[in-house]
């Protein structure tokens, strides 16, 4: 059962999302997250994502959520990069303005953290006495290298979760 095993609330600087990005569609069809992933692995977006290396801000790949609708929500596979970066073609930017974010481990096998992670980061900021800032509009899985990338005795990994505050 995943479960929360950290959390903060800490200023991020302005800066960008770049990667490439999908609509998902709310209902009606099967997730097509994990192919972009894959995708993203296989036709060299990382390599060219890695090659701006000038402008990372941290390294770690991440799942940008965002612009929520009636008809879904764009998700962008990429990586955090400073807002000077230059986009290579067929990529795409999200700017995220500089505030406040709540920042959640959330600890389990992959695919029940990946489920409830939101989930659970809500639950933790309501419980913090913190407030979602519905204005943002957006969330982010960070998969940092260890916590993602090498598992636990029990195959547990730590994903972690952005949500802004307001």
């Amino acid at each position: 059962m995943p479960r929360l095993v950290n959390f903060e609330v800490k200023e991020l600087p302005r800066l960008c999302v770049v990667g490439k990005a999908i609509q998902v569609q709310s209902a009606g069809q099967e997730n097509p997250i994990p192919a972009l992933w894959d995708r993203c692995f296989a036709d060299g977006t990382f390599e060219v994502l890695e090659g701006l290396k000038e402008y990372h801000l941290g390294g770690d790949y991440v799942g940008w959520i965002g612009e929520w609708g009636p008809e879904g929500f764009v998700y962008i596979c990429g990586m955090l990069m400073q807002p000077e970066v230059p986009v290579p073609e067929g990529f795409s930017l999200r700017e995220l303005p500089p505030g406040k974010v709540a920042v959640a481990w959330i600890k389990g096998q992959r695919a029940e953290v990946l489920l409830q992670a939101h989930a659970l980061a809500e639950e933790a900021l309501l419980n913090q006495g913190y407030e979602y800032d519905p204005a943002a509009c957006w969330s982010m899985e960070v998969y940092n290298c260890p916590r993602w990338t090498n598992p636990d005795e029990h195959g547990e990994l730590i994903l972690d979760y952005y949500i802004p505050v307001k």
